[in-house]
């Protein structure tokens, strides 16, 4: 199609082909291409430019534009003027404002949105965004939450990613050390810097318990893993349906992303090993989250929680041992709910262990599962992004 548009208002009051601003051709127009083109909505008004060109007038707005012949007897011309009104009223009810065509891409318009910023967006995009299907993002706007995101947790966003993928962007750290991140790691500040920070491996992490529940088929199943925030691992990772519940039924600190990994594998081993029974297979819960193993059935809570329970006095055992004139007893993370004790609090100070020891060559009892309500760790409490 021809770039060279005439409007409507332009065109309205003239009598012959003279009046037009183009430059007639001074072949024949023949009868068969103005029958064709009556017959597809336009008028046939006369060649233009060379012996490939025609002015055709739209019978539904009078608009003018130039077109080939063989398009008006091979195909189905597209008035323009009707094209830039459709688009209007699209960007309307979509909630932006008609700016113009896209100088540099003939799929691409001009919008004014919301927010007061320009945005170049495809014309399919704007249908859909009318429709209620997506809504239009500000890139403007993206990018200053972005920067203040960055902002809380000492990085500098550079821009998009280098190397090109969507949900990276470049950021650099106030060590001067530049690396791309996940847009949605920066968001929890769930990141580090290879510069002068510690991987993941080194920070501390947890296993955690989880209660899933699907009300609409009744299934109800309990996973256990390791995460460094167990509130956004079942919100944001598990691809679970918004009508899910989920609970984090305890959650055990351990010193270090590798020992909860270590600890965890070690525990699905075993649980696999001698109770097979509690496990369920992937095929029954693959409809309704992302994960292919680390579930089990409910009536395997007391299995699980004396599994977190031996964990708990490893761990501390290990911390013994690491630090053999510190006085200290295991950390209780689900220790039974007393509205009375100061320790509830977690801003609170914990209270000061007891003097008593356990020789290092009394073997320890394998603490039993309890059915008492059990405390949410602070993590649970105190974690911006996990609150809610």
């Amino acid at each position: 199609m021809s770039t060279t548009i005439l409007s409507s208002h332009d065109t309205q009051d003239l009598l012959s082909v003279s009046d037009l601003p183009l430059t007639i051709h001074p072949g024949p127009i023949h009868a068969h291409w103005a029958e064709a083109a009556r017959a597809k909505g336009f008028d046939l008004i006369a060649r233009v430019r060379d012996r490939l060109h025609v002015a055709l007038r739209c019978q539904s707005c009078g608009g003018i534009h130039v077109n080939r012949h063989y398009v008006v007897m091979n195909a189905q011309p597209l008035c323009p003027h009707c094209m830039e009104t459709r688009w209007r009223e699209t960007a309307l009810v979509a909630g932006l404002t008609w700016l113009g065509r896209d100088s540099t891409h003939r799929h691409y318009g001009r919008y004014g949105l919301p927010c007061g910023h320009e945005s170049r967006r495809q014309f399919t995009f704007v249908e859909r965004v009318a429709s209620g299907v997506v809504s239009a993002r500000c890139e403007t706007c993206l990018i200053h939450r972005e920067e203040e995101e960055a902002l809380r947790f000492g990085w500098t966003r550079l821009g998009r990613d280098p190397k090109g993928n969507a949900s990276y962007r470049l950021y650099r750290h106030h060590c001067g050390h530049e690396q791309r991140v996940a847009v949605a790691n920066m968001r929890w500040g769930q990141c580090d810097c290879a510069g002068c920070g510690q991987s993941w491996t080194a920070k501390p992490s947890f296993i955690y318990l989880l209660d899933i529940r699907h009300p609409r088929t009744e299934r109800h199943y309990l996973k256990l893993g390791y995460s460094s925030h167990p509130v956004k691992r079942h919100k944001h990772q598990l691809g679970l349906p918004k009508n899910a519940h989920v609970e984090v039924l305890r959650v055990v600190a351990m010193p270090t992303g590798h020992a909860a990994c270590a600890r965890e594998k070690a525990a699905h081993a075993e649980l696999r090993r001698l109770h097979p029974e509690a496990l369920v297979l992937h095929p029954e819960f693959s409809d309704l989250m992302n994960v292919v193993s680390e579930i089990y059935r409910p009536e395997s809570l007391a299995i699980l929680h004396e599994t977190l329970d031996r964990i708990e006095v490893e761990i501390a055992d290990a911390d013994r041992t690491r630090n053999p004139d510190a006085i200290s007893t295991p950390r209780h993370t689900t220790a039974r709910h007393n509205p009375d004790s100061a320790h509830d609090d977690p801003e609170s100070p914990a209270p000061a262990a007891s003097a008593i020891r356990t020789p290092a060559s009394q073997p320890h009892r394998k603490p039993h599962p309890t059915a008492a309500p059990r405390d949410r760790h602070p993590i649970l409490l105190r974690h911006w992004g996990l609150t809610g």
